[in-house]
């Protein structure tokens, strides 16, 4: 079976093969001019040997028409050759860009950033080059060896033989200097995946690495890896150059005893001076592919490297597949599960039942389950909180709820229907998520704003701005919406950049709202502010919430309390508070903390 990498690479090669087919058949055509004004050239001087007369406007003209042709013929080869590169990564880098958005978010968490961002660059470029470059040479120089061999054989075949005495040995040499530089190619790309994740960390923790004074210490890891990316290119490049030095001899070699025994040939009157002087002619134009045939063991194992390391992506599940294979087996377990208290709710209930979870279970990795068993049931037009301590598994609800990851185990049903039989994208049109953690793309305003709705009209993103409370101030920016907001936002500040979240969210008008405590970073000016916004957003719709400050959920149709990934309390504020369990416990500690 053909590998999902692999495959794209062949499937793009496939889809642009005529300007590859093109380019052979004017290679043929090119070898066939090339033949034939040898031909010529070599009756001619025979011609001249034997003493006769030689028509040299008519010899001059022949090989003048056969020149514009050959150049025109080699100019549609190299355009056609060109064309076939370009098309075939381009469709890759295509293919592959799909492919990244539909990785499952696991995948972002197994690679470092630096991992990912190199087999998206350079790995299929390297990967790419046997498509696009190696195959169509080895292609043309296949046609190129064959066509002037069988000249060389119509002519005289013992000097063919001579000519391929020495290739034995040059396979021999070409595969044991490609398994060693395929060695040192992985251990390259391996660092190089070192180099941008510590690159990458150095831009995204600028500020902390300078307030800290590590910047020594920054520069010293980096330096360290860069050393090592030296030490692979130094090995690589003595390899290589070894190997330069090898074809280079068992090349030369011999084309002197070729050049040899034709003469030899021609003093045993076997062949003429004429077909000599042709032999000569032709022989360095098919000894070089001859010999990048052979010695492309070392470019095709180091595209082998980069091909294996996409491999380990591109056979990762997509996150519609990974949701899917997850979710056949959550079926499978859920009858015979016990209903839960979430799931007699949901059959009693007046209200339309919105999220349903019945004994959903969920691991990052294997053996280390941070959700367990947990059921709740949440009805239109209801507000839901989930509090309890750091890491008990309140993000990762609301990243189950978007299909950022598959459950493990359990059932969920999003408006009665099973999470596993909606089209993942059509799940998350459902849900607008206003986070603590904002994210603005290094684009203006305007575009942060109208990502939340495809085709959305200027008139619609100014009114989701005034929802937000965040009107007037782009509209007292020197180009207002059209505002570059940098790299993250960092050009304005965090309220600033949480209502333009909220107008986005606003304008995306899901019937779900999830709030990942959006003002827990902020002032209480800029709190009031965008606690406004969020009113203006949640009218009329549901909303989950995740409290870190359980008072800003003390209005909460219900509150799920989550200990050690479990669903262990469950009520409104007052109920829970009656309980003198663990939400009254934390509530405690909040409430006197505050009074110091």
């Amino acid at each position: 079976m053909v590998r999902k990498a692999q495959g794209l690479f062949w499937q793009a090669s496939m889809r642009y093969g005529a300007f590859l087919g093109i380019s052979v058949i004017l290679a043929i055509l090119l070898n066939g001019i090339v033949i034939a004004g040898n031909d010529e050239v070599a009756q001619a001087a025979d011609c001249i040997f034997a003493g006769q007369q030689v028509d040299m406007g008519k010899l001059l003209a022949g090989l003048s028409d056969l020149a514009v042709w050959g150049a025109a013929v080699s100019f549609g080869k190299s355009l056609s050759a060109g064309h076939y590169s370009a098309l075939v990564l381009r469709r890759v880098r295509q293919q592959t860009g799909e492919r990244l958005m539909k990785l499952p978010c696991s995948c972002f968490d197994e690679n470092g950033s630096g991992a990912i961002l190199t087999r998206f660059s350079s790995d299929i470029g390297e990967a790419g080059r046997f498509y696009s470059e190696i195959l169509p040479d080895l292609l043309v120089n296949l046609v190129t060896a064959v066509m002037i061999t069988g000249y060389f054989i119509q002519m005289d075949g013992r000097l063919i033989i001579i000519l391929f005495a020495s290739y034995p040995v040059m396979l021999v040499v070409a595969d044991k200097l490609s398994k060693k530089l395929a060695r040192i190619a992985k251990g390259f790309r391996t660092r190089m995946d070192d180099r941008t994740e510590a690159a990458y960390d150095v831009i995204q923790g600028i500020e902390v690495l300078r307030s800290y004074n590590l910047e020594e210490t920054a520069g010293r890891r980096i330096g360290t890896i860069i050393d090592d990316i030296a030490d692979h290119g130094c090995k690589s490049t003595r390899i290589s150059s070894l190997g330069w030095l090898l074809k280079g001899i068992l090349t030369t070699v011999p084309v002197v005893i070729c050049y040899l025994f034709a003469l030899y040939e021609v003093l045993g009157g076997r062949i003429t001076a004429g077909e000599m002087l042709s032999f000569t002619v032709l022989l360095n134009r098919v000894i070089h592919p001859i010999s990048d045939i052979v010695f492309c063991a070392n470019d095709i194992r180091t595209a082998k490297v980069a091909m294996d390391r996409l491999e380990r992506l591109f056979d990762r599940q997509t996150e519609e597949e990974e949701r899917l294979s997850a979710g056949a087996f959550g079926r499978e377990t859920a009858g015979e599960q016990e209903t839960a208290e979430a799931g007699n709710e949901h059959e009693k209930g007046e209200r339309e039942t919105v999220i349903s979870w019945r004994q959903v279970n969920f691991s990052y990795e294997p053996g280390n389950p941070v959700l367990k068993g947990v059921s709740f049931c949440i009805r239109k037009g209801e507000t839901a909180a989930f509090a309890g301590g750091s890491g008990e598994g309140k993000s990762t609800i609301f990243k189950l709820l978007c299909g950022l990851y598959a459950k493990t185990e359990g059932e969920y049903l999003l408006y009665g229907r099973q999470i596993e039989d909606w089209n993942l994208q059509a799940a998350r049109d459902c849900f607008s998520i206003v986070s603590q953690n904002v994210f603005l793309f290094p684009e203006s305003i305007f575009w942060n704003v109208a990502c939340g709705k495809e085709g959305a009209s200027r008139q619609e993103v100014e009114e989701a701005c005034r929802a937000a409370q965040i009107h007037e101030f782009i509209a007292g920016l020197p180009e207002g919406y059209d505002t570059l907001v940098g790299e993250r936002g960092v050009k304005l500040s965090g309220g600033e950049r949480q209502r333009i979240s909220m107008a986005r969210a606003f304008l995306k008008n899901a019937p779900i709202i999830l709030l990942d405590e959006p003002t827990s970073a902020v002032d209480t000016e800029t709190e009031q502010e965008i606690q406004k916004g969020i009113s203006r957003i949640a009218e009329g719709k549901t909303v989950i919430v995740i409290a870190h400050r359980l008072s800003t959920i003390k209005a909460a149709d219900r509150i799920y309390v989550l200990q050690d990934g479990e669903a262990a309390e469950m009520g409104t504020h007052q109920e829970l508070l009656q309980k003198k369990g663990i939400y009254a416990n934390l509530y405690g500690k909040e409430v006197g903390e505050n009074a110091e």
